[in-house]
């Protein structure tokens, strides 16, 4: 049903009285003429004064048309299919190419509508007006389920979409989890899972767990996680190689009781440089892939001496737990002064060729009340000459003295009181992408750092400086707090981390002890895990050039995107945002050329989609004005094994899980055959009402105005054809 109303934007008795007043004077102006005209002009021409005088009349109030309109709009249906490589395999059901051949055969109709919009995703996603089979290449190395359906709640009111139709293996390894989008979208998702929910007969290297920075002649464990599936006898040849060189091998044995496995290599590095540590699997009989036997990953290797100055406010178990934590290693000398009293410290008074001789600074507790001014000095001047620095605070940490380090710490003091509570520390995502919290690698590390018992901090604010980055936040009665807890800063050639609170002993303490009290063996040390980690850190020497080009990490899975980011400074170390800063990569075969885009402070980033699996070198200049202001260069690889590869089950419980709390249903290919007949059936798909309104402003037409200029030029030829006074 439709309807239109004409409003005015003032009174429609104001608009009448004044169209009557001009009726009237029109017929008044035309009653009598000179020279006389007869009846027919003299109605032509009242008529045309009149519609003309309305015209006007009707213009300046402002008429609006307003139009009201209704309709039937059916329901769609969204269909979202997966192209990712995964969808390409075969496993112990079969080959899931053929599979998804005849699901799409059964869904054709719905593909072939022109009403369904039509999906198809990996890392990204297309939306097709018409689907062809040639559309579903099945190459994509990446899957993000949660982008179409994303897209879909945006557009689902204006389409009238009122279900999804997801067809997948389930395994997202980019993106958000599709859980949340799925419940944002609030209308059914049906599922079809393609793929075996038990796992292929398959061996994968899942992780290499070491230290990111290794010493010369110092033998660290590298530690090799493997899962295996669909063996019950059999035995595979583990080999460690460094730079391509092999340097020690196993043989692992299948248990068939088992299917994840560790083995350890002790790794002892006789030069300083970037090394690459690589691990191969032999092939077991009839493995599903062999792309997933291989893994890489790279280490720093440093020289071997290291000397630690710690300062500390008064003895602590902080102090304790520390120095017992860094004389695990070897090849680390640990000085520590404690302040007893006024410019007095229990192993006699620091000087400044000593402080100077430190590779790296630390305070604990420190400085306190009764610190002098002339031992902050020499600090200052350790640290200004590119000393790292490892802060951490306690209760009576002397804030107003602590600013004359202010330039060296990751963060500024906003106000400062005693007062103490317990607070945990709540690991934020971006931080557990740091060296410092690096576990496994894995996405449970982050899991693992938020389990820690808390520890004590005063009510002391503080606020992150722009370039550090924030590991830990302040959680305090299950609240997160924008309050940092635990921060580490790179600027220029100073590195630093802080932690705001103290008592961190109570990780190892109440976190650590009990289980091991309990048989735990296997427990991970997350404080000494802490201690050590910052400490290889801190003790890597900052790049003191002016440009800095860097990968967001040094070995890549098949797939993943390549991510740059750069410093630019000029020769006084001032930030440089409007550089010229391109980069060439190359594997020695092919080269390809990226040009990175400031992103303020002088700071620069850029990325590729994807590259071949390979070693790659990088190389960047950076220009100003024809200047060149700086080069830098590094390395980085690209694994045989694409992330795809990393999962090859489908993912059951999650698909099962999407259906359930969408109120939608779940399909395997053998009831596949149901899910057009259910989705149809379904109590929300149903037409739906629509009503459009719409207002159509008349009084901005040119038109109108048009026609009455038009109107009064016709009464003016008129008059003059018969010559009217």
């Amino acid at each position: 049903m439709n309807s239109y109303i004409i409003g005015i934007s003032g009174s429609w008795f104001v608009l009448i009285f004044s169209v009557i007043i001009a009726i009237g004077l029109s017929f008044f102006y035309y009653k009598k003429t000179i020279p006389q005209l007869n009846r027919f002009w003299k109605s032509i021409l009242f008529s045309l004064r009149t519609i003309g005088l309305s015209l006007l009349l009707l213009i300046l109030f402002e008429p609006v048309l307003s139009l009201i309109r209704g309709s039937i709009e059916h329901p769609k249906l969204a269909v979202v299919i997966d192209n990712s490589i995964s969808m390409s395999i075969s496993d112990s059901k079969g080959d899931r190419k053929q599979d998804y051949k005849k699901i799409l055969d059964l869904i054709r109709p719905e593909l072939e509508s022109a009403d369904n919009p039509k999906f198809i995703f990996d890392a990204g996603f297309k939306r097709y007006e018409k689907y062809s089979q040639d559309s579903l290449k099945l190459n994509g190395q990446l899957t993000d389920i949660s982008k179409p359906i994303e897209w879909i709640n945006q557009i689902a009111k204006d389409e009238n979409i009122q279900s999804i139709l997801l067809i997948t293996d389930g395994n997202y390894n980019s993106g958000k989890n599709p859980l949340y989008e799925t419940d944002n979208f609030a209308k059914p998702v049906y599922v079809i899972g393609i793929g075996d929910t038990n796992a292929s007969k398959d061996l994968s290297i899942t992780s290499i767990i070491t230290n990111e920075i290794m010493y010369v002649n110092n033998a660290s464990p590298v530690s090799v996680n493997i899962t295996i599936n669909g063996y019950a006898l059999g035995k595979s040849e583990i080999k460690l190689f460094d730079n391509s060189e092999e340097i020690a091998r196993q043989d692992l044995t299948i248990d068939p009781q088992r299917t994840l496995y560790s083995l350890s290599f002790e790794y002892k590095p006789i030069k300083e440089g970037m090394h690459k540590l690589t691990v191969r699997a032999s092939q077991l009989e009839n493995e599903l892939t062999l792309k997933n036997n291989i893994a890489s990953e790279f280490i720093n290797v440093m020289k071997n001496k290291r000397k630690y100055l710690v300062f500390a406010g008064s003895p602590s178990s902080d102090l304790s737990f520390f120095k017992n934590s860094v004389l695990h290693e070897s090849g680390v000398e640990v000085k520590s002064y404690v302040n007893k009293n006024v410019n007095e410290y229990y192993e006699g008074i620091p000087n400044k060729l000593e402080i100077q001789s430190a590779d790296i600074i630390v305070l604990i507790g420190f400085p306190v009340q009764t610190t002098q001014i002339s031992t902050l000095e020499m600090i200052k001047s350790a640290l200004e000459s590119g000393k790292p620095l490892f802060f951490m605070a306690s209760q009576n940490v002397d804030y107003s003295k602590l600013k004359y380090l202010d330039d060296y710490l990751p963060f500024t003091t906003l106000s400062a009181r005693q007062q103490e509570f317990s607070a945990i520390s709540e690991f934020t995502k971006q931080g557990s992408a740091s060296p410092i919290m690096r576990l496994s690698g894995k996405d449970n590390d982050l899991e693992q750092w938020n389990q820690l018992p808390p520890i004590f901090r005063t009510e002391t604010f503080i606020k992150a400086k722009p370039e550090s980055e924030v590991l830990a936040l302040v959680k305090v009665n299950n609240v997160t707090l924008n309050e940092p807890m635990i921060l580490s800063r790179q600027f220029l050639n100073k590195k630093s981390i802080a932690i705001s609170g103290y008592g961190i002993y109570r990780w190892k303490l109440l976190g650590y002890a009990p289980e091991i009290a309990k048989g735990e063996t296997n427990k991970l040390d997350l404080y000494d895990k802490f201690i050590q980690n910052s400490m290889k850190w801190l003790a890597v020497e900052p790049n003191k050039k002016n440009v800095i080009i860097r990968t967001s990490k040094k070995a890549y899975l098949l797939g993943e995107r390549i991510e740059f980011n750069a410093q630019v400074y000029d020769a006084s170390m001032t930030p440089i945002d409007d550089a010229i800063l391109n980069l060439i990569i190359t594997n020695g075969k092919e080269k390809h050329e990226l040009t990175l885009m400031p992103s303020g402070n002088g700071r620069y980033s850029g990325y590729f989609e994807s590259l071949k699996q390979d070693d790659y070198y990088f190389s960047g200049e950076a220009y100003i004005n024809q200047f060149k202001l700086g080069a830098d260069n590094g390395r980085f690889s690209v694994g045989e094994l694409s992330i795809e590869y990393s999962s090859l089950r489908m993912s059951i419980e999650l698909l099962k899980e999407i259906a359930r709390r969408s109120g939608g249903k779940f399909y395997d290919i053998n009831s596949a055959g149901n899910c057009l007949k259910d989705i149809k059936s379904g109590k929300y798909f149903q037409p739906t009402a629509v009503t459009l309104n719409s207002e159509i402003p008349l009084w901005n037409y040119p038109w109108i105005l048009g026609i009455a200029i038009v109107i009064f030029a016709l009464e003016w030829f008129i008059r003059k054809r018969f010559g009217l006074l």
